[in-house]
C-alpha cells in the first residue's frame, strides 16, 4: 500500500485481472472450487505432506485431489 516499499503496484494501472485479460466471476468460480477441493493448501502430494509434519497435524484436507490433479501423466 505504501508508495515506498518493494512490490508497490501503481493506483494508475487497471486491476490486475484486467491486464491479465481473466473474467474476475469466472475467477471466483475456480477460486471457489479450489478451495473445496484443497481447503487451506494447494499443492502436491509431497509438499502437503511436508506442510502436515510442519503443521504437527494428522490430516490435511485436499490430498486426495492433489493426488489427482499432480498424478504423473502416462505417455499414450
Amino acid at each position: 500500500m505504501r508508495s515506498d516499499k518493494r512490490g508497490h503496484i501503481e493506483a494508475r494501472l487497471p486491476r490486475i485481472l484486467d491486464r491479465l485479460n481473466i473474467d474476475g466471476e469466472r475467477f471466483l468460480g475456480y477460486a471457489n472450487r479450489l478451495l473445496e477441493a484443497f481447503g487451506t493448501a494447494i499443492g502436491a502430494p509431497q509438499a502437503m505432506t511436508s506442510l502436515c509434519a510442519r503443521r504437527r497435524t494428522k490430516y490435511l484436507r485436499g490430498i486426495r485431489a492433489a493426488r489427482e490433479l499432480f498424478a504423473p501423466k502416462l505417455a499414450a
